[in-house]
């Protein structure tokens, strides 16, 4: 799966890099709140929970304080947001947060058997259909049975955005490449479906995204 810079919203002087190598960006601010309380009902009881794309890695360092009886195991391809994760890290100083891995999910996944959750923001629209369907098969082989991938972002339906600013922005992300951009909530469905993982909810979220949330059979 390669992620070539793009310009997005949070790039350049939007994200601050603080005295301790940590990364803060501003929209992983304000959107972990609603996204944590959604996230809290799926969070397992025990074992393990992974981040992709873990970018600041604000979002994991909170989760893992959070939710001391899970492992929280983040994961990223760039070392810079690597640097900043295990900054994250050390600041909160939880001994449930694991160091960051680096990984790329349209890969071959380890194999993880305590894996309950597999969690993602702001993926999907970033990379191709084919990244995106190669994700969705290695969380369904990755999860334990009845473990979630919860997924939060922004998502067309029936091709429609959900308002005039996704469309600006799918174009631009096309602009840069043609190959990436929103994906309709009815494709995400499907390919959940030919892996075996069934839609659990789909929730309105802030800012038009949804959390879409699906479960691996027993």
């Amino acid at each position: 799966m390669t992620q070539p810079p793009l310009k997005l919203p949070d790039t350049g002087p939007m994200t601050t890099t603080l005295p301790d190598g940590r990364l803060s960006a501003p929209s992983a601010i304000r959107n972990a709140a609603p996204i944590f309380e959604r996230l809290a009902q799926y969070v397992p009881d025990g074992g393990m929970a992974l981040e992709l794309a873990s970018g600041t890695g604000q979002h994991i360092a909170g989760l893992a304080q959070a939710h001391p009886d899970v492992a929280w195991q983040p994961s990223d391809l760039s070392d810079e947001r690597m640097a900043s994760v295990l900054a994250w890290r050390a600041h909160v100083g939880v001994a449930n947060l694991r160091a960051p891995i680096q990984f790329d999910a349209s890969g071959t996944w380890p194999a993880w058997p305590d894996l309950g959750l597999v969690y993602v923001v702001n993926l999907f629209h970033l990379i191709s259909q084919l990244d995106a369907k190669a994700v969705i098969g290695g969380a369904a082989n990755g999860l334990a049975a009845g473990g979630h991938f919860f997924i939060y972002g922004p998502f067309r339906t029936d091709g429609a955005f959900r308002s005039d600013g996704d469309e600006k922005f799918h174009a631009s992300l096309a602009a840069q490449d043609a190959a990436i951009g929103y994906k309709d909530l009815e494709w995400m469905e499907a390919a959940f479906c030919a892996n075996g993982l069934s839609l659990v909810a789909v929730c309105e979220m802030p800012a038009n995204n949804l959390v879409v949330v699906v479960r691996k059979g027993t």
